[in-house]
């Protein structure tokens, strides 16, 4: 049998669709619900409409300890049958513990088959034993969840801490980079004053500055900024 086609709008919702079981909770039907609980107090919930059962609200839970999960009944209580192995003393969770109680369960196994195959009727010992056992294990291994959630904290705040580190020590790399460039800028300033030049050309320097000292001037140092911001894009403009 071909599937029904999916539309386009139920595949690109953000949302499920709400149950069709809520176009039931109108006022006309609320209106009919409650004549109909006054006219007989004892209406169950086969006795009403197909789009008035939606209204009547789930019996609630029984007051009982036991409940059902995959196929079996447990109970919420603790067992009054002496069957059970007393429950062990509370200790620090530690690994021989688990190694210890997974050899016990594989020696609680190994005797359940052997009642199995000589006398079948002598099983339920053996079984609660396991079931005990396998419960001591499971909370064995749940005492360990806060020593799993440190670890996990520890290993998040070293990583931010080597996070840290890598941009600060690239945050020193581009210093140095833009310090050794600032430096070449004012020795290269310093050894363009130092030149002089011979006979007139050197009173004319001294006493009527060039047409290129006084652009220089006018533009109140803007050249030589713009110089500047060159050469440190040119050295640092890659690091990122």
């Amino acid at each position: 049998m071909a599937e029904p086609p999916v539309s386009s709008a139920a595949i690109s919702a953000a949302f499920p669709t709400p149950p069709p079981f809520y176009k039931s909770f109108t006022t006309s039907n609320l209106a009919r619900l409650s004549s109909l609980q006054e006219t007989n107090p004892s209406l169950t919930l086969l006795d009403l409409p197909p789009e008035l059962r939606t209204l009547l609200p789930p019996p609630p839970p029984p007051e009982t300890q036991q409940y059902r999960i995959f196929g079996e009944t447990h109970t919420a209580a603790p067992p009054a049958s002496t069957n059970n192995p007393a429950p062990l003393q509370k200790e620090p969770p530690n690994p021989h513990r688990l190694v210890n109680t997974t050899r016990q369960l594989l020696l609680a196994f190994l005797s359940l088959t052997h009642c199995l195959a000589v006398d079948p009727d002598t099983w339920a010992p053996k079984w609660d034993e396991m079931r005990a056992l396998l419960s001591e294990a499971h909370g064995i291994v749940n005492e360990y969840r806060p020593h799993q959630a440190r670890e996990t904290l520890i290993q998040m705040m070293e990583e931010q801490v080597e996070r840290c580190r890598a941009e600060t020590k690239g945050c020193k790399d581009v210093c140095a980079k833009v310090r050794k460039v600032v430096e070449d800028v004012e020795s290269r300033e310093e050894a363009s004053r130092k030149v002089t030049t011979t006979g007139v050309e050197e009173e004319e320097e001294v006493h009527r500055p060039s047409m290129k000292s006084r652009g220089d001037e006018a533009l109140g140092g803007e050249g030589m900024e713009k110089k500047v911001w060159d050469i440190i894009e040119k050295e640092v403009g890659d690091f990122e």
